[in-house]
């Protein structure tokens, strides 16, 4: 079928465009936190193993994944966290966890983990991002991919040899549902990619934020998309070095997140970057998440050496310094759970009317934690945080929780619990909700005890992750979308639980 419509993704008319508006207004107030906390982090593990194994995972998982969503293997999930476990061995590969060959799978893994491996090695010496290093970094990635996929005159797909580390010099349209998508032709691509990196450099310059940076690098770059082939691979190379340079984490993004982010990608295309700035963030935030279990991994090992070691007056006084800053953030928890006992306050009432709908002289009601009852749902927060969220519940710094409770036939609550990050406390707290249902039977009636059964159910794919270092009002604005989300789907499953 030809193609009945051509949608433009770079336009002839401008060529790529620099950031529209405020770019203060599209940055993360979650990023200086993560970015102020993982290095502190870092600076507490340097010259650990546990430091140099999370960051060599990192990047295996970064080189598996890069070329899963660009279609040039697939991988089973099981194998795949093997590899990442214990390194690019072709053994891994057994019959049927690929669709490939898997020795040329596992030289393509090696290919990209170098180039990541390059791009750290890029950020240590300083050097300015140029169109030369992007050539080189193309050249790095498909050192052993040789042809690549094309149209011949009749439409047909073929094998046709790769031009690797130099622009294309044929259009790489491609057509999906009778829909042509044009980027930028070769004859501008040279001119195209100069005006990118200055642009990029003027942002640098200029203090843009680093997911903002990294953001509307990637998309313009996709807009020209430089290359005959290996495109993706290499801005998400690129993307990653913006990030690394400023004290992140590289961008890995896995299959699972490939939905989000062609739909991210397509609303930069309609103008709005606002999407692919959340999506980096958020996985700025997982990669945060699961960095915070190094320092509880080593942490009896630095108790003991601390005591062998001792602390001087100095030592201690920045120490105290550090975490009177850290300790910021309970201000802003504070004003969270203000915000959820007003919300919940405000919904208790249809609540209420519901369940008088199922069970008469039902009741609803909110409460808060104080010093008495703070200590509340311990059990809950650490299944919910080992088995659902994944990251390491810190109770010993700071913990809270906002409930509504719900009482009909049956007894439900709804907590929304905060606790720090990891351990030690490193200035970040965590908003991890859940519901719960008790049911109780008439086990002895003679002193009138009753057992109770629970039924624990997660309510976030992800906590709400917040840092000492935010503006409140920002990080309001932030946690209200996330807690309407929560809300809706706590609604439904309390329809489904009546």
């Amino acid at each position: 079928m030809k193609s009945t419509e051509i949608r433009p993704i770079w336009n002839p008319r401008t060529g790529i465009e620099g950031l529209d508006g405020d770019p203060n207004e599209l940055s993360s107030s979650e990023i200086p936190g993560i970015k102020a906390s993982w290095t502190e982090q870092q600076e507490r593990l340097k010259d650990k193993a546990q430091l140099s194994d999370f960051t060599e995972k990192l990047s295996r998982e970064w080189a598996i994944e890069t070329g899963i969503l660009e279609n040039l293997y697939e991988i089973d999930r099981g194998v795949t966290q093997t590899l990442i476990e214990r390194g690019f061995q072709s053994e891994i590969l057994s019959y049927g966890t690929t669709n490939k060959p898997r020795e040329y799978v596992i030289q393509l893994l090696r290919d990209q983990k170098e180039a990541l491996d390059g791009v750290f090695a890029f950020v240590k010496n300083d050097r300015s991002l140029t169109t030369s290093y992007i050539k080189e970094l193309h050249a790095a990635l498909l050192r052993n991919q040789h042809t690549t996929e094309a149209l011949d005159s009749l439409g047909r797909t073929v094998e046709v040899p790769l031009l690797k580390g130099d622009w294309k010099t044929q259009p790489n349209y491609p057509v999906r549902d009778g829909v042509t998508y044009s980027y930028c032709p070769p004859e501008q691509v040279s001119s195209e990619m100069d005006r990118l990196l200055e642009m990029h450099e003027a942002q640098v310059e200029s203090g843009v934020s680093a997911e903002v940076q990294a953001a509307w690098l990637h998309h313009r770059f996709t807009q020209i998309h430089p290359f005959q082939d290996g495109n993706g691979r290499v801005v998400r190379a690129i993307a990653s070095l913006v990030l690394v340079k400023e004290g992140l984490f590289p961008l890995v993004i896995r299959r699972d997140d490939r939905g989000r982010y062609l739909e991210a990608l397509e609303a930069a295309d309609l103008g709005d970057l606002n999407p692919l700035v959340m999506l980096f963030t958020g996985l700025q935030r997982d990669q945060f998440l699961k960095a915070t279990k190094i320092s509880e991994e080593l942490r009896l090992e630095e108790d003991v050496q601390v005591v062998l070691d001792g602390l001087d007056r100095e030592a201690r006084r920045i120490a105290t310094e550090r975490l009177k800053a850290h300790r910021e953030v309970f201000g802003l928890a504070s004003a969270i759970e203000n915000d959820l006992e007003e919300r919940l306050n405000t919904i208790a009432k249809e609540v209420s009317g519901a369940l008088n709908q199922v069970a008469s002289g039902a009741t609803t009601f909110v409460r808060r934690s104080d010093e008495k009852t703070d200590y509340f749902y311990r059990a809950q927060i650490v299944k919910i945080a080992n088995e659902h969220i994944d990251y390491y519940a810190n109770t010993s710094e700071y913990r809270s929780w906002v409930s509504l409770n719900m009482r009909w036939s049956r007894r439900g609550q709804l907590v929304f619990a905060l606790h720090g990050i990891g351990k030690p406390f490193n200035g970040g707290l965590i908003c991890a909700p859940f519901l719960e249902f008790r049911d109780y039977d008439d086990t002895d009636e003679e002193h009138g005890e009753r057992q109770s059964n629970s039924t624990l159910i997660p309510v976030a794919e992800e906590g709400f992750v917040f840092f000492y270092n935010e503006d409140k009002d920002r990080l309001l604005g932030r946690f209200r979308p996330w807690r309407e989300n929560v809300l809706k789907i706590v609604i439904k499953e309390l329809a489904q639980n009546l």
